[in-house]
């Protein structure tokens, strides 16, 4: 390619991955509260100075950059298909995360865009050919568009690690609390002030779904599927149960609690008997050649040395 058109290629790809950028960490940063507090500022009636003043001192990016990404995801949603919406949001229930499908899949295709026009932007610079653009650009394109998915798996993992790690100790509390003399609803209110995220925040939308009205069993089965650990699964499962059947619930909660513990302890057990076949790799291809050297380095020299005499 010749001066002018690598130039001017320069500069498109780095406007792109500017804006791609911008919008990128927007969307990192942005206040997930904020369109509700535009919407209990809508409730009173403004004048037109006031609605003139409220709008310019909304900053740059709410006023150009929002409406802008809120058709992009708006568009991306609509053509999304319901399936998979449900399946994508299901995953960022269960990661944490709260974000609809349509801004997710928008957060992707950012990520995309900004993949390749760093790619673009690096392959001008170093002034290569056609196909080694296409294949620089096409492969950071796909690795920006699969790095979310990526991030929002590991996350799940490792809130569902945090979950296993607490809950036993959860329903320890849960079945002392409940032997007090505290109802069921009281005793998980109990267990999500004492304990951290991400137990804390998933009790407190279950204990909320019951004030507003929602059945126990249903609240319980909508906490196993956000929750998706076996565990907790089978303690939902066991609540409902008895509480259906009309048995006591402390004594569920107790044997629940002594099954978790049990549970918790041969997982550990699992986990240390997979240690030294971990361990096995690092041992052949790293420790084992640095032994050999030390050990036999001096013999092979001694060696050299004889047959050389």
């Amino acid at each position: 390619m010749n001066r002018v058109t690598a130039h001017i290629m320069y500069e498109m790809s780095l406007l792109v991955l500017l804006v791609s950028l911008i919008a990128v960490f927007y969307l990192a940063f942005e206040d997930p509260d904020a369109e509700v507090r535009d919407r209990l500022r809508s409730l009173r009636r403004p004048t037109v100075q006031d609605l003139k003043e409220q709008e310019l001192s909304r900053p740059l990016a709410d006023r150009v950059l929002k409406p802008v990404l809120g058709a992009i995801y708006e568009a991306v949603r609509r053509r999304t298909p319901t399936s998979v919406a449900k399946n994508l949001e299901q995953r960022l229930q269960r990661a944490g995360i709260q974000m609809d499908a349509g801004r997710f899949l928008g957060a992707k295709i950012m990520s995309a865009t900004l993949g390749a026009s760093l790619g673009l932007l690096i392959a001008t610079a170093a002034n290569v050919g056609g196909m080694e653009v296409s294949l620089l650009t096409g492969c950071l394109g796909v690795s920006g568009f699969i790095l979310p998915d990526v991030w929002v798996s590991r996350r799940c993992s490792s809130r569902q690690m945090r979950f296993r790690k607490m809950l036993p100790d959860a329903l320890d509390l849960l079945c002392v609390s409940v032997e007090a003399g505290l109802g069921f609803d009281g005793a998980v209110q109990k267990v999500s002030e004492k304990f951290p995220p991400p137990l804390s925040e998933e009790f407190s939308y279950f204990l909320r779904e019951i004030r507003l009205g929602s059945p126990r069993p249903e609240s319980l089965r909508r906490l196993a599927d956000r929750v998706a650990i076996p565990e907790m699964q089978t303690f939902c499962a066991a609540v409902i149960q008895a509480d259906q059947l009309g048995v006591s619930i402390s004594r569920v909660l107790r044997v629940q609690s002594d099954q978790m513990r049990v549970t918790r302890k041969q997982r550990a057990e699992e986990q240390a008997m997979k240690a030294p076949v971990k361990m096995l790799f690092p041992l052949v291809f790293f420790i084992f050649p640095t032994i050999f050297i030390v050990i036999l380095g001096p013999v092979m020299l001694n060696f050299m040395q004889i047959w050389r005499h």
